[in-house]
């Protein structure tokens, strides 16, 4: 089963809304992306969503509307972005293929899900894309996975320790983007440590609305203070 054409006029026009252009070859990525994971997935368990529209509106969409984000405020045209707890690739495909120039590194722990990123790294064709196999936390990274430009986590762990994990791997100027379903208050006591330890202030929270749904989701974007 494939998405409606509806399906695709929609994710097309939000995608245009966060400054997003998805032409013929980026939206014929996405359906290929998307028609490879849930093959895959009948094989092994790599998504809960089966729907391929649920999987263009709810997740490529969430990778999209990150996208939209950082284009406008990453610190270069060529940043390195790396997607922390990858999953199944939704995010991190979706901002590679929306936005070629960015170096995008897929992180996952589990290596059912690992082997499938390597698969589409491999298969893709899309250069400057790459996959680590680690599990954010657990000892030190290896210098050639951290200091990233851009961290982005969804649904990795409640906001302040997400934070925590994403600002330890990026730059001392890097950027942590969250996905959350309200606006974070920067005074809440464990948040407010967060950032305090990792000298980290929140910048924005950008509202957007997913097609067919009625209620706004919020990316939350923290970054690094400058120092000396």
């Amino acid at each position: 089963m494939a998405a409606t054409e509806d399906a695709h006029v929609l994710l097309c026009r939000a995608a245009a809304a966060w400054g997003v252009s998805l032409d013929t070859e980026r939206s014929a990525r996405i359906d290929w992306y998307v028609s490879e994971l849930l093959a895959a997935n009948r094989k092994t368990n790599l998504t809960a969503d089966t729907d391929p529209e649920v999987l263009l509106l709810r997740h490529v969409a969430d990778g999209l509307a990150a996208a939209g984000v950082l284009i406008k405020e990453a610190p270069q045209a060529s940043p390195t972005i790396l997607d922390l707890g990858s999953g199944g690739g939704c995010i991190g495909m979706s901002i590679k293929i929306a936005w070629p120039q960015a170096r995008v590194t897929l992180m996952e722990s589990a290596q059912r899900k690992y082997r499938f990123l390597n698969a589409m790294a491999a298969r893709s064709g899309l250069a400057g894309l790459t996959v680590s196999l680690w599990r954010a936390g657990q000892g030190a990274l290896p210098a050639a996975q951290s200091g990233f430009d851009a961290v982005v986590a969804r649904a990795v762990a409640p906001l302040p320790e997400a934070v925590g994990l994403g600002l330890s791997m990026a730059s001392p100027s890097g950027l942590f983007l969250a996905f959350q379903t309200s606006r974070p208050d920067p005074e809440e006591p464990d948040l407010r440590r967060a950032l305090a330890r990792h000298a980290a202030r929140l910048v924005q929270s950008f509202p957007y609305r997913l097609p067919r749904e009625d209620q706004d989701r919020h990316l939350v974007l923290f970054r690094r203070l400058q120092t000396g």
